[in-house]
């Protein structure tokens, strides 16, 4: 009884996968009828998103056989028509006759019969793949990962929309192959772009990945890598290399690492006409840092460059790096080789021969190892975040389909809440709608007497959903005019309200990210000084009038790039408020950092001023600042202070590093710095002689000194000021009296002295370096922490 036992449960696993990997297309026979549907997207991918409870192989031919009408269907969604309804999966993304090769007499369709086998193959890899989520690992061995990278490849290939341009002499993206494909074309009696498109289909499908890889070892290993690259750029390809195209599959298995994405719980990936291979990000300016396949409603294979391979992130400048899918925390696999890592055939492999490495991965040994792969599980943010990254490629001709009503209405929703896809998501527009009332009309039908629609739909709804409807119908209304508001600043800050005060969207996260990047730059270039960090010191103003409104944008936009914010700079509507709002949202967050504000606000002569406009008067740093001006006026001549120097330096920290202000001390203060960083650090750069000119300018880390000697101290103010007057228009030291008012200005200018002499030391060194060489040239001190005395400071 138990040996029966365990032969039928072995029975039924077997059945289980040979179903599955029969919802792959049939090998057509020679019997083939000509005309053909093909599908560019393999029906056991398709099945995932089935509309309806999922049948059996065998329940699906007793259906067919008893009703004659497939009995698997999918939502679909028609964007040139604006359409949805549900159709038959075997009259979806699919092309009749478009892997027919009528040069192939004996049978027509037999590149669909081999893609079928491949699918197969796949098929039962990604049923594996399904049924390891709930562990967070899956383990392949390299046999069956090269078949899973091959059939990525090729479904990327086989795309019908590359057939007819891919191999197209003629066509612009070929300039560099043209010469190349025409003595191919000739020498192989092939007529048009689509036959050689369909001969290399073959030579993928014939050709093991092993052999593949083989092939463009040759070519790297005669040629080299540069020379190849060289070669496409420069139409100078061989007319003999007849394995060519192997290279570019030795691109795609090589250049990325394969990696699993899984949806957070209660979202769902969707899929496309065109996602399947789908490329997004730039990586050192350079398309396709990602390779996307969604594979099913909940799992997607993504193809990640190998350049952003965490072990290599440490050479990468800032910025070199566009994705929206940074955020996701993908990981290589990990290898497990089958004599262990230092065994005798590894040893043995030279890892800078593509040739070397290519035989011992086609050999027996490199057969044996395989890969243990980290299952990425997404968030909710980050699942929207990818199925944007689909939806903005649709095109107005394409289609789209998904699993259930819910997730779809929610990812459309998120998307067009963002402002930079506005135009982009008109076409999912009749989508929503048709949702929206689909849905509506559920409710409406399951709803107890009484009891409103709304009260249905807030039963069991998801906060972002809301969320997403109160900026898209804000978006909406801007968009069309329909509200109007008196100034931008007031239509900027009722959308950052909007977004402060609800559960986080995309559209926010967006606007955090842009906010982020100046934040940091802002903080990087500032004083450690400041206390009081994330502090509200003075909220914002709802309202200002239209001429500060526009004086703010005007200054503050440009500002925000320079600091590394990606700015639409006002190409629309939505794009000029999106700016707008990222603007308000970092004016907030600073003005809860004094380091920041205070960064800010000496980053131009015009900045006090402007930023001050965004405050009632009488901050509490304002009351502060007047205070503390009047207590150090009168206990003046009892200082406790060491030196001139030390005093304008505490001073500076009062004054100019508590928040954000509107009082005059501050005010002329922020100014004065900044028109002395100006003169100083920005107009004398390009005049510096050598050996200042070749000298760092950086060194972020300097912290100026503060407890200095009086005599120091005075020789520091009496020198800066000479230069000042030399260099800087219009400008006159105060020379102090024993008025409140004359004192007051001399301390301004010193604490502005000590403010550029503190962005000088870590921003412009070189500047600085020469400035002091004009000092006493016998006098030795320190004027950084840190660094060794000095002959001239």
């Amino acid at each position: 009884m138990t040996r029966r036992r365990r032969n039928t449960l072995k029975q039924q696993l077997q059945t289980e996968l040979a179903e599955e990997a029969q919802k792959a297309d049939s090998s057509p026979t020679l019997c083939t009828p000509t005309k053909q549907y093909q599908h560019f997207i393999p029906r056991f991918i398709l099945r995932r998103f089935q509309a309806g409870p999922v049948k059996s192989t065998t329940e699906r031919r007793a259906e067919f056989r008893r009703t004659g009408v497939d009995p698997e269907y999918v939502y679909y969604y028609d964007i040139a028509t604006g359409s949805l309804d549900i159709r038959p999966i075997g009259k979806v993304y699919g092309v009749t006759n478009v892997y027919q090769d009528v040069r192939n007499t004996n049978n027509i369709n037999e590149l669909e019969g081999k893609l079928a086998e491949l699918e197969r193959q796949a098929a039962s890899i990604i049923m594996d793949l399904h049924k390891a989520l709930p562990q967070g690992t899956f383990t392949l061995n390299r046999r069956s990962l090269e078949l899973l990278r091959k059939f990525l490849f090729i479904m990327h290939y086989r795309n019908v929309s590359y057939s007819g341009t891919y191999f197209q002499a003629d066509h612009p993206e070929n300039a560099g192959a043209r010469q190349w494909i025409e003595a191919f074309m000739k020498a192989k009696g092939i007529q048009s772009p689509v036959e050689i498109w369909l001969h290399f289909l073959r030579y993928y499908l014939d050709t093991s990945h092993s052999d593949i890889m083989r092939h463009a070892a040759e070519l790297v290993e005669k040629y080299g890598e540069e020379g190849l690259q060289k070669m496409m750029l420069e139409s100078q390809i061989p007319p003999d290399l007849e394995h060519f195209p192997a290279y570019n599959y030795h691109i795609h298995a090589n250049s990325y690492f394969f990696s699993i994405w899984e949806t957070t719980e209660g979202e769902e990936f969707i899929i496309t006409h065109n996602a399947f291979g789908l490329w997004e990000g730039l990586g050192g300016g350079c398309p396709g840092l990602h390779r996307i396949f969604v594979v099913s409603p909940r799992v997607a294979i993504v193809l990640r460059h190998v350049i952003s391979r965490p072990e290599w992130k440490g050479y990468m400048k800032p910025g070199v790096f566009v994705s929206s899918l940074l955020n996701v925390n993908a990981v290589p696999a990990t290898p497990i080789y089958a004599s262990g890592e230092h065994g005798t055939h590894i040893n043995h492999v030279n890892f800078e021969s593509p040739m070397s490495l290519a035989r011992y991965r086609s050999s027996q040994e490199g057969g044996s190892d395989s890969f243990v792969f980290k299952i990425t599980k997404l968030s909710q943010p980050q699942t929207l975040e990818f199925n944007s990254v689909v939806l903005v490629n649709v095109t107005k001709t394409g289609s789209l389909t998904f699993l259930s009503r819910e997730s779809m209405l929610r990812t459309a929703r998120a998307f067009r809440s963002l402002s930079v896809n506005f135009h982009a998501s008109e076409l999912l527009v009749p989508l929503i709608t048709q949702l929206t009332s689909m849905m509506e009309a559920e409710a409406s039908a399951l709803r107890p007497p009484l009891q409103s629609s709304a009260a249905v739909l807030d039963q069991d709804v998801d906060p972002l959903t809301l969320v997403d409807g109160v900026l898209y119908v804000l978006l909406m209304q801007v968009c069309t005019g329909s509200k109007q508001f008196e100034t931008a600043y007031d239509r900027a800050y009722i959308v950052f309200r909007i977004m402060e005060k609800r559960k986080s969207t995309s559209f926010a996260e967006e606007i955090s990210r842009e906010v982020e990047k100046a934040f940091k730059a802002c903080k990087d270039s500032g004083d450690d000084m400041p206390i009081g960090e994330d502090v509200s010191f003075a909220p914002l103003l709802s309202s200002i009038p239209n001429e500060s409104s526009s004086q703010l944008f005007q200054f503050m936009i440009p500002c925000m790039s320079r600091l590394g914010a990606v700015m639409s700079d006002g190409e629309g509507v939505l794009e000029e408020l999106q700016d707008e709002v990222i603007v308000v949202s970092f004016l907030a967050r600073a003005s809860s950092s004094p380091a920041v504000w205070h960064a800010l606000s000496c980053i131009s002569p015009e900045a006090p001023e402007i930023l001050s406009r965004l405050f009632k008067n009488n901050t509490p740093t304002d009351k502060f600042v007047r205070n503390v001006a009047r207590i150090m006026y009168k206990r003046a001549s009892s200082s406790n202070f060491c030196s001139g120097f030390h005093m304008a330096y505490s001073l500076r920290g009062i004054c100019g590093m508590a928040g954000p202000t509107t009082n005059p001390i501050s005010q002329s203060y922020y100014q004065l710095t900044a028109s002395m960083i100006q003169c100083l650090g920005r107009t004398m750069l390009g005049s510096l002689p050598e050996p200042y000119s070749s000298q760092p300018r950086e060194r972020l880390k300097a912290r100026l000194l503060y407890e200095i000697p009086e005599e120091q101290s005075k020789l520091i103010f009496s020198n800066m000021n000479m230069i000042l007057q030399k260099s800087l228009p219009g400008y006159e030291p105060s020379p102090g009296g024993d008025t409140i008012s004359q004192t007051v200005r001399k301390w301004i200018d010193e604490m502005a002295i000590v403010g550029c002499l503190a962005w000088l030391g870590k921003h412009r060194r070189n500047c600085l370096d020469f400035i002091l060489e004009g000092f006493s040239p016998g006098l030795s001190f320190k004027l950084f922490e840190e660094e060794e005395a000095t002959r001239s400071i």
